[in-house]
C-alpha cells in the first residue's frame, strides 16, 4: 500500500511543481508610474546638468527635447514588448514565423530608435556648444546605465 502512496504522491507533485513554478514566473509588467518617470527626468536632468557643466538656460532649453525622445523611444519599445518578452523566457511554443517576425522587429526598432536619437540630439544644437553637444549621447546612455544598476530588483 505504501510504494503506492509514494508513487500517487509523487506524481501528484511532478504535475503540480511545474505550474507552481509557471505562476511564480508570470511577473506582471511594470508600467511605470508618473511620479517614477518624474524622479528618472529629475535625476537624468541633475546628472546631465553635472556630467556636461550645463547652464541653467543649457538644461532648460534641452530638457523638453530629450523627455520628447525619452517618450517615443519608450513608445518604440513598447510595441514590441510581449513577444520580446516570450523571447527572453525562452518560450518553447513560439514559431519559426514569430521568431524571425521578433527578429525583424527588433532590428527595425533598433533603427528607428537611432534615428530618433539622430533628430532628437540635432534639436539640441542650437542651445549647446559642440563639445556639450557631442558629448550628450554618451551623457544620456550613462545615465541611464547607471540608474539601472542602481534600481535593480
Amino acid at each position: 500500500m505504501r510504494p503506492i502512496l509514494y508513487t500517487l504522491f509523487l506524481s501528484l507533485l511532478a504535475l503540480v511543481t511545474p505550474a507552481v513554478q509557471a505562476q511564480r514566473a508570470k511577473k506582471p509588467a511594470v508600467q511605470p508610474t508618473p511620479s517614477m518617470r518624474e524622479r528618472v527626468r529629475s535625476e537624468k536632468r541633475a546628472y546631465l546638468v553635472q556630467r556636461l557643466s550645463l547652464t541653467a538656460k543649457e538644461a532648460e532649453d534641452i530638457t523638453p527635447i530629450l523627455d520628447e525622445l525619452d517618450e517615443k523611444r519608450f513608445q518604440l519599445w513598447r510595441e514590441g514588448e510581449a513577444l520580446a518578452r516570450r523571447v527572453r523566457q525562452g518560450d518553447k511554443t513560439l514559431t519559426e514565423a514569430e521568431l524571425y517576425a521578433f527578429l525583424d522587429s527588433s532590428l527595425s526598432a533598433r533603427i528607428k530608435e537611432a534615428e530618433l536619437e539622430k533628430t532628437y540630439f540635432l534639436r539640441c544644437q542650437p542651445y549647446l556648444e559642440a563639445t556639450k553637444l557631442v558629448r550628450l549621447p554618451m551623457a544620456c546612455r550613462e545615465f541611464a546605465r547607471r540608474f539601472f544598476e542602481q534600481h535593480k530588483h
